[in-house]
């Protein structure tokens, strides 16, 4: 039976990316898109426009595929913006909280709304994680602390449902449209600027392929090595040769790649 996937922003340049490694694989894919679809998608997938800071579309996007009379096998959201980029207190609070809500709580009532309609005997939920994870990056608290609510809501959901493979990825910098948002947005720190400027220009970033081989291995190796964690393509050792070595490492503790206070054991 075919494997559907769906990927909300599909219009996202890593959206764009995943539904045409997911269709090369012979996938159905069902994609989203907030106002109209970019150019160039891949042929083959099927489109809705969503956006999922408005609760209807949500509830029309799980009507629309409930109609299709298919289950889903994978579910990724591509969604993200990094606006404000300035500091919390220099912030309008009410578009530093709307950050918030588009960052987490809609892809979390998009999961919700979608959720009945998985294939329930196996399934993958995959989020995109940022930087901020180990520390404060500064300027960055709206879209930094979506990412937390992300990945702890990753082990919930884990631990809550024992046929739902669900997990996090921090993919790094990538050479994506989501930076040009930063750059056109007057209000955000010089420094910022510059950094997203030089990288864009110097760095070639994470490879999109990367990303979906990081992916696709995560779905592939199920709940007991990636669920409920957070995973970083960069710096995580998922490539081969030591990839036996991070199985063996994540099988010997149920706590690795998850948020936890740091320092427990001090003057134990």
């Amino acid at each position: 039976m075919k494997k559907t996937v769906i990927i909300l922003s599909i219009s996202s340049d890593i959206g764009a990316h995943l539904a045409k490694k997911y269709l090369e694989q012979g996938c159905r894919v069902i994609g989203t898109y907030r106002s109209k679809p970019r150019p160039g998608l891949p042929q083959g997938s099927v489109l809705f426009k969503c956006d999922v800071s408005k609760p209807a579309d949500i509830a029309r996007l799980a009507q629309s595929i409930k109609q299709l009379e298919i289950k889903w096998d994978t579910f990724i959201s591509c969604v993200g913006d990094p606006l404000p980029v300035m500091p919390f207190f220099e912030s309008d609070f009410r578009e530093w909280s709307d950050s918030v809500y588009v960052n987490s709580i809609a892809q979390l009532h998009a999961a919700h709304a979608l959720y009945p309609l998985r294939n329930t005997r196996t399934a993958d939920m995959v989020f995109f994680a940022g930087g901020g994870m180990n520390g404060a990056v500064l300027n960055f608290s709206a879209y930094t602390v979506s990412k937390i609510m992300l990945a702890k809501m990753c082990e919930f959901l884990d631990g809550e449902n024992k046929n739902l493979n669900i997990f996090i990825v921090g993919p790094g910098w990538t050479k994506s449209k989501i930076h040009q948002s930063i750059l056109n947005d007057q209000r955000t720190f010089t420094g910022k600027v510059k950094e997203t400027k030089e990288f864009l220009k110097a760095k070639q970033g994470t490879s999109l392929d990367d990303i979906f081989e990081c992916i696709d291995w995560l779905c592939r190796e199920g709940k007991p090595v990636a669920s409920g964690r957070n995973f970083s393509v960069v710096y995580d050792p998922w490539r081969k040769p030591k990839r036996a070595q991070l199985l063996k490492a994540l099988s010997g503790d149920k706590d690795m790649y998850k948020i936890r206070r740091k320092g427990n054991e001090f003057l134990k």
